[in-house]
């Protein structure tokens, strides 16, 4: 059963790596026993060969079935599959269990082992070019990301003047777009699971890129449905519909004015799936590097992070908070001091643009007084009109405030942040 999928939240939830993750699903590789062996003798490396055997069976196996996979290879070693599992598995380590990197191995489905390929590619960016170079690979999917001049001509199809080497002339005739391209080859290969990942799908213009096709993409009028639909394609003429085969994910960003605007016809045609902040993945993904994120040099981040979005939301709302992925590679406090300096605060100035003294009551940096408190992390200075216009005419001029950050943002600074929040 096909479906559409579109994954929603504020910025930094990782919507955009969740769907990377899900592409896991949609690759095949073509794995030989010898490239393992080969592999293997070459590297030594137990982990390495376990990795081999689950993407060779497309993940989803057995603990028992991977050791009578590694028997027969023939290696002349003996192997304790679950124990090396366990030891790089992405779980917290239980007490007795020591954990090695790199820690790639889960159970999606208990009792059957997959390999998490966005960390495999973590520890090791080149992994598929130092082992699999000679596999062939078989991507069931389109990565594709909207914007203002994204169009119909480029998802579904359009005329794109090409030269034509044969005849020297430019050819004219219509080219398949990437949705196109896709339905075309799941229609060839029903038996398989075809996908297309759309990225800030709220920044393209959805009635024009989808056309006479918003229709045809419900999971009710595909091929072999019940409530079939097919349309005559405007430039080619031919008659199309989508395949039962083909599921199509997106993303969108609930801080981005264009969500407002966003096409009813696509909100009645898809499903719509939180991905909201979560300070348990701040503390899972540092506790996996040996962080402990309640004390970083003194600094309680996990209360620092929920503080920081507890604010926000009774300033402005739940749309706006701030992402976990903003911190998940924060080591010390000054990693803590750089991310809100570099990210945090400048998305803080572009949410509170028109009143940046909101900026720093989400900083916890005035005091009771609205004084400016001495470990501010933002800060401000006074520009009194009298001091710079011994005259203003029939000017109405103000007094105003210039807004910085602070050039130190030490550990007192962070604590300061959260301190008095219980």
């Amino acid at each position: 059963m096909s479906e559409n999928i579109i994954y929603y939240g504020p910025p930094g939830t990782g919507k955009t790596y969740w769907l990377q993750g899900l592409l896991n699903d949609y690759i095949d590789y073509t794995i030989s026993d010898h490239q393992i062996i080969d592999t293997y003798t070459r590297n030594s490396e137990d982990w390495l060969l376990i990795t081999l055997v689950i993407l060779q069976n497309q993940g989803g196996i057995k603990a028992t079935d991977i050791q009578s996979k590694v028997s027969s290879l023939g290696l002349k070693r003996a192997l304790n599959v679950s124990a090396i599992l366990e030891t790089h598995s992405v779980l917290p380590s239980p007490l007795g269990v020591a954990r090695k990197q790199p820690r790639i191995f889960f159970e999606y489905v208990p009792g059957k082992w997959y390999v998490d390929r966005a960390r495999l590619l973590q520890f090791d960016p080149q992994f598929f070019e130092h082992y699999l170079s000679n596999s062939s690979v078989d991507r069931r999917y389109s990565f594709v990301t909207f914007h203002q001049s994204f169009s119909y001509e480029d998802f579904i199809e359009g005329i794109r003047p090409t030269y034509d080497e044969t005849t020297k002339a430019i050819d004219y005739s219509p080219k398949p777009g990437v949705f196109k391209l896709l339905c075309s080859e799941a229609a060839v290969h029903p038996e398989k699971q075809y996908a297309v990942f759309i990225d800030e799908i709220n920044r393209g213009n959805i009635s024009e890129i989808f056309g006479e096709l918003i229709s045809l993409i419900e999971t009710d009028k595909r091929k072999g449905a019940a409530s079939e639909l097919s349309a005559i394609l405007p430039y080619s003429k031919e008659v199309f519909v989508v395949p039962s085969n083909v599921n199509i994910y997106g993303t969108m960003n609930s801080a981005d004015k264009s969500i407002a605007a966003i096409d009813i016809a696509l909100r009645r045609r898809f499903k719509f799936i939180p991905i909201l902040p979560n300070s348990e993945i701040i503390k899972s993904e540092l506790e996996f590097v040996g962080v402990n994120a309640y004390n970083i040099e003194g600094v309680d981040l996990i209360k620092l992070f929920n503080t920081l979005n507890s604010r926000i939301e009774l300033l402005l709302d739940a749309n706006h908070l701030i992402g976990h992925s903003f911190f998940l590679k924060v080591r010390t406090a000054l990693d803590i001091a750089n991310v809100l300096k570099e990210r945090i605060i400048p998305l803080l100035e572009e949410y509170f643009f028109d009143d940046a003294q909101k900026i720093q009551l989400v900083l916890n940096s005035l005091d009771s007084n609205g004084n400016l408190k001495k470990d501010a992390v933002y800060c401000h200075t006074e520009l009194p009109v009298d001091k710079y216009f011994p005259f203003v005419g029939d000017y109405l001029l103000e007094d105003r405030k210039r807004y910085y950050v602070a050039s130190n943002i030490s550990v007192a600074s962070l604590q300061q942040i959260y301190d008095g929040t219980s």
